[in-house]
C-alpha cells in the first residue's frame, strides 16, 4: 500500500494550482487511476501516462500551498506568539515532503517516457521500465529527504 497515491488521489484538486484543469471524465480517470496504484493492481504504461502528471500536479499545488503556509507561520511566530515556530517547521516538512514526491513522480515518469521509446532488450530499456513503476517507499524516501532541510530552515540546526 503506498499511502502518497491516497494522498494524491484526494488531493487532486490542487492540480488548479498547477495549471491543469482537466474535463470531469479525465479528472475521475486520475481519481481511479491514483486509486488502482496503491492496491497494488495492475498498471499498464497508459495510465501511468495519466497517473505520474496527475500526480506531479498535485505535489507541485501541495508546495506551492505548504510555502505560503511557511511563511505565514514563521512571520506570525516573530511577530504574534512563538507557538507558530511548531507550525512553521511541520509546514516546512510538508513542503519538503511534497518537493520530494514531486522530484519521484516526475522522475519516473520520464523513466516511463523512455522505456516506451527504448528497445525492451536493451540494457536501458530494462533499466527504465524496472524503475518507471510506482513504489511503495518513495513516501518514506521524501520524508526522509525532507527532514534536515526543514531542521537547518527553522533554525533548529
Amino acid at each position: 500500500m503506498d499511502i502518497a497515491w491516497y494522498i494524491a488521489r484526494w488531493a487532486l484538486p490542487l492540480n488548479v494550482l498547477t495549471g491543469h484543469r482537466p474535463s470531469p471524465d479525465e479528472r475521475a480517470d486520475e481519481r481511479e487511476v491514483c486509486l488502482r496504484v496503491p492496491r497494488g493492481e495492475e498498471v499498464d504504461s497508459e495510465d501511468l501516462d495519466v497517473a505520474y502528471p496527475a500526480a506531479c500536479g498535485v505535489w507541485g499545488g501541495g508546495l506551492m500551498v505548504s510555502i505560503a503556509l511557511a511563511a505565514l507561520c514563521l512571520f506570525l511566530a516573530d511577530h504574534v506568539h512563538p507557538v507558530f515556530d511548531v507550525l512553521g517547521f511541520v509546514s516546512l516538512l510538508a513542503m519538503g515532503l511534497c518537493l520530494g514526491l514531486f522530484l519521484i513522480h516526475h522522475g519516473r515518469d520520464r523513466l516511463l517516457d523512455r522505456a516506451d521509446e527504448a528497445d525492451p532488450d536493451s540494457r536501458w530499456g530494462r533499466f527504465a521500465a524496472r524503475l518507471s513503476r510506482p513504489r511503495a517507499y518513495d513516501i518514506v524516501l521524501a520524508a526522509a529527504a525532507s527532514v534536515r532541510p526543514a531542521l537547518w530552515a527553522a533554525g533548529y540546526v
